[in-house]
């Protein structure tokens, strides 16, 4: 044996030591390819602490600046990466980072040859680091369609300092198929590995994985998916959709550039010339109900026919009836009537049955209706007034069946109204808004929270609950920039507030209080995560989902938008205010407007809910006939779907109420809204304050009376705040003064809103502008004791009197005095109990009075001069004996600072009592569902999975199967005792063949059976 010298031994050492460390980074080049022409490109990421990003420091920005290969005009940058990933990072084993152009706000991109990206982060992009490291791993789900059928698939291998690739070991797979690349398919120099397979790739989807090792070390491994669409010739849009359209446009190319012509042919049969320029041809074909199918023929150079490969999509027409009910109003009688009813094969529509229900909550049994086949019944005049809800199912000779519901209003004096499309229900006209955020409501930020919660707002005085968006987002719903508005799964709550069921049960709580549910949603746009959009940037013009969202900069003169578009750099438009983390959608396009239609009347027929809230109403109204604007492609179509479900349904837009312009968007204009927004109150009004500004708003600019209200069902919604708004209190300084304003939003014409936390004065004293509000509520907050019997005791006054739903109102005189120039009083006429409403805006107490002409009110038999009336104070709950003079009364008004009174004129003494008013209680138990149910099957049809939803009110055996049409068993899916809840399961039916299927559920002496549709 040799001895080695020491000085021999700790070179050794050392050389170990380094080589060591060495292997503990990597160096790896990153690559970006752009279409636009920046001045700069940077590449911030965690490996830099994010940048700086600024190109007016350029100097000081080379840890972040990529270099521009001035022949190929890509853009480079090397970085030396630890193994294992970031140290604390945000994603385990790698480090997350971003491209952007120019170091904009609007440049932020995620690397577009790498599909990984961590969705819950910014869409940030991610690199695992190994040793080796294997980066672009191309082609991939987001490089793009692959065109031709031997593609160069290709990877750059970096390997860890001090050490090399063993280029013996390359592996990769195609699929199934499994090849051993040789020594020379890696570039030591460029580390770039590639390979081209001989046999040729079939059209559709392939999986890729590439396993590389180091000299001595553990394989490591990356996969990727693409798809190929490639050969002669082509039709390249994607197949296998359904379409409500009655026709396609057809995109196609040929290899060879010199063929000018072809050949389409439609289900075999039908053939049509179509002409080919620069190898790409296209053609618009009709559509026969059903799957068409679709080829391309031409001749090679040789003269050899070739052909493509099969193009298919199916166009659905509704197969089912229209049901349609008629309400005739007569002597003491009402005629329910089904006649109108139709069928889209005009031959079956006098065959249509019908079969009728009622609803159990109206105001007084009505007889004869339920379970009634005939297709006229004719009832007499219930004798309790109110509403009185019928449904109707009316069904073909083939099953088909559609569902709609009607309803009548008997006044109190007997008569009865009929609805129209424009007519809101009693609920809306009474309507005290209040909005909820799960994620600040209760510190356990979930649906299931809040359900004990709702016994508050009952007490509160609310009837309208308006819930921020509960769908699955681009990643977790916050209390920051994040607040639910990044949808991309509209028919799924968010994992982190619950399930479907969980809302569902939710909103089953909610009118077991009296209280209505409107859901907030964006029909402005998706998330860019949302897998139309994936799908879209993926296959872009030949995606069936591209033309689902805008394209094109509206440049049409006509076009006023609430916020300037931007475009992202393959094509799809946003508003730039927003970010183009939501894009644009397009309800121009037919495919796409059925598709969100389903989604809302889903929502309204599956979950229960009462109406909507709908986010950035504007954008789709003003965009609709290019930039024309208009309500044909959204507000109108939306509505006739939902008013069709559920007539009583309550439509809020998110968009100008008061102006000139406005008014198209109403139901009594042929719009879409019940009720838009007074932003104008809101933001000219509250801060700097002055009585003026004041008056001109709550009247929409018309002096002492009442301005331009679009028609008798439009409502303006009056607010303080909101989720996007500052906090009164944090605006005001205080919780006193906000107090006149509640008053008014509560007492003159339109629909209150109150935001959570409003009532407790939350957000006074907290800087940070998300935290206050929507940062979770402190219910114990300073200005409770003040603010929560206010906004309760208003809440009850707009509830018991009719005066102040009406859209009446006339601005009263106040006599000269200290202060009265800050101090604003109207009535609201209606008869028999005249409301007068009183509010002083000063810091401190006045006296002052009120001159009202008796012909400003409203009495049902005429007034009378010197008879005793009752100024009710149902604010304080004080009366005053009260007269008419010369036709005029004057009333002495002493109100405290930032007071209010709030009266009722009346012929007696009334008096209003408001519940006691619980605390919110955090941690309380949410109590089970009350009623047995079992809810259509989502998706239906389906292919070839589909949920099924049951409530059971308590516990007991249940049994949930599944039947074929001979009504043999072909699934058990539930068979055992469960407790009283809400159930989801879900059914597969892959080993089914196509047809219609039958669900029953059995628990206890209840049972339900639905019709399911397996279409493969």
């Amino acid at each position: 044996m040799k001895i080695l010298s020491m000085r021999v031994v700790m070179f050794v050492a050392l050389l170990m030591s380094t080589a060591a460390k060495a292997a503990d980074s990597v160096d790896v080049t990153f690559y970006y390819t752009t279409k636009n022409n920046p001045t700069y490109v940077f590449l911030p990421g965690e490996f830099n602490n994010w940048g700086p990003n600024n190109s007016g420091v350029i100097a000081s920005n080379a840890v972040s600046l990529m270099k521009k290969d001035s022949a190929t005009g890509i853009w480079w940058k090397t970085v030396r990466l630890h193994v294992g990933g970031m140290v604390g990072g945000g994603v385990p084993g790698a480090y997350e980072y971003k491209i952007n152009e120019n170091g904009t706000s609007t440049g932020w991109l995620s690397d577009p040859m790498n599909p990984r990206q961590n969705l819950a982060d910014n869409n940030n992009s991610i690199l695992y680091v190994n040793s080796p490291t294997i980066e672009y791993l191309l082609p991939n789900s987001t490089s793009g369609i692959v065109g031709v059928q031997h593609p160069v698939i290709s990877a750059h291998v970096f390997p860890s300092m001090g050490a090399q690739v063993d280029t013996e070991t390359i592996q990769l797979w195609i699929d199934s198929a499994s090849y051993q690349l040789s020594p020379s398919s890696y570039n030591q120099s460029t580390k770039l590995v590639s390979f081209k397979p001989a046999s040729p790739l079939e059209n559709g989807p392939h999986k890729i994985k590439l396993s590389v090792q180091p000299w001595g070390g553990a394989p490591v491994t990356d996969s990727a998916t693409f798809t190929v669409v490639a050969g002669p010739i082509q039709i390249l849009n994607q197949s296998g959709y359904t379409t409500v359209k009655d026709s396609i446009s057809l995109y196609g190319s040929v290899e060879d550039v010199g063929i000018l012509s072809a050949e389409i042919v439609r289900n075999g049969t039908d053939t049509q010339a179509v002409a080919i320029a620069a190898g790409k041809f296209t053609k618009t074909e009709g559509l026969t109900p059903g799957v068409n199918t679709f080829k391309a023929f031409t001749k090679d150079s040789t003269g050899a026919t070739i052909t493509s490969s099969q193009y298919i999509i199916t166009r659905y027409v509704n197969p089912s009836p229209t049901a349609v009910i008629s309400i005739v109003p007569g002597e003491g009688a009402v005629t329910l009537s089904s006649a109108n009813s139709t069928d889209p094969d005009t031959a079956e529509t006098a065959s249509l049955t019908s079969v009728w229900s009622i609803d159990p909550a109206n105001p007084e049994v009505v007889s004869g209706v339920d379970g009634s086949t005939q297709s006229t019944i004719p009832i007499t005049v219930p004798k309790t007034p109110g509403e009185y809800y019928f449904g109707l199912i009316v069904s073909d000779a083939g099953g088909n069946k559609d569902t709609t519901r009607g309803y009548f209003i008997v006044n109190g004096d007997g008569s009865v109204t009929i609805p129209t499309a424009p007519s809101n229900p009693g609920w809306v006209k009474n309507g005290r808004i209040y909005e909820m955020f799960f994620n600040s409501f209760t510190s356990q930020q979930t649906i299931n929270a809040a359900v004990p919660q709702l016994d508050y707002l009952q007490r509160l005085g609310v009837n309208i609950l308006w819930i921020m968006p509960v769908m699955k987002n681009n990643g977790p719903i916050d209390n920051g920039p994040g607040p639910g508005y990044d949808i991309i799964d509209f028919y799924t709550v968010a994992t982190q507030y619950g399930t479907n069921a969980d809302f569902k049960n939710f909103v089953q709580q909610a009118h077991l209080r009296g209280i209505k549910v409107i859901l907030d949603v964006t029909p402005n746009h998706t998330s860019q995560g949302h897998p139309f959009v994936q799908n879209a940037r993926l296959y872009t013009t030949n995606s069936f989902y591209w033309p689902f969202y805008q394209h094109q900069l509206i440049t049409n003169s006509n076009y006023h938008p609430e916020l300037s578009e931007a475009i992202t750099p393959d094509g799809f438009v946003y508003y730039g205010a927003f970010s183009d983390e939501i894009l644009n959608y397009n309800w121009g396009d037919l495919d796409a407007r059925a598709y969100m239609i389903g989604v809302f009347t889903w929502w309204v027929k599956q979950i229960g809910i009462d109406g909507y809230r709908f986010d950035v109403y504007w954008g789709p109204d003003s965009r609709a006939n290019n930039g024309n604007g208009g309500e044909n492609e959204m507000g109108q179509p939306v509505r006739s779907a939902l008013k069709h479900a559920k007539p009583d349904v309550f439509i809020l837009g998110e968009a100008p109420a008061t102006g000139p312009g406005t008014e198209v968007i109403f139901g009594d204009r042929n719009g879409g809204v019940d009720a838009a927004y007074d932003w104008n109150l809101l933001h000219n009004v509250i801060q700097p304050f002055n009585i003026s500004a004041l008056n001109n708003n709550v009247t929409n600019y018309g002096g002492d009376t009442m301005g331009f209200v679009p028609g008798p069902n439009s409502r303006f919604m009056r607010f303080l705040e909101n989720h996007d708004e500052d906090r009164i209190a944090y605006t005001y300084g205080s919780y006193a003064k906000t107090m006149p304003m509640g008053t008014l939003i509560f007492t003159v014409p339109g629909i209150p809103m109150i935001y959570s936390g409003q009532e407790v004065g939350f957000g006074l004293g907290i800087a940070n502008f998300d935290q206050r509000r929507r940062g979770i509520i402190d219910w114990n907050s300073a200005g409770k004791s003040l603010l929560s019997p206010h906004y309760q005791r208003l809440a009850w006054i707009r509830s018991a009197f009719p005066a102040f739903w009406s859209l009446s109102m006339r601005v009263l005189p106040l006599a000269p005095a200290a202060g009265s120039n800050m101090m604003y009083a109207y009535a609201r006429p209606f008869s028999d109990q005249n409301g007068i409403a009183v509010e002083n805006f000063n810091n401190f107490s006045v006296s002052s009075s009120v001159t009202i002409k008796a012909a400003q009110l409203a009495f049902s038999h005429g007034w009378s001069n010197g008879k005793t009336y009752y100024l009710n104070d149902v604010y304080h709950d004080t009366a005053y004996e009260v007269s008419f003079y010369s036709d005029t009364m004057n009333l002495n008004i002493n109100l405290p600072a930032y007071g209010s009174a709030v009266y009722i004129l009346a012929d007696s003494v009334l008096h209003l009592t408001v519940p006691a008013l619980t605390s919110v209680q955090e941690g309380a138990k949410a109590p089970v569902p009350l009623a047995f149910s079992l809810s259509q099957n989502f998706p239906n049809p389906f292919n070839p999975t589909t949920l099924i939803q049951y409530s059971i009110p308590h516990t007991t055996k249940v049994s949930l199967k599944v039947y074929d049409v001979l009504g043999r068993v072909v699934a058990t899916l539930v068979d055992e005792r469960q407790n009283g809840g809400t159930y989801e399961v879900e059914f597969d039916g892959k080993t089914l063949s196509s047809g219609v299927y039958y669900y029953r559920l059995t628990a206890n002496n209840s049972s339900d059976v639905k019709r399911m549709l397996l279409l493969k």
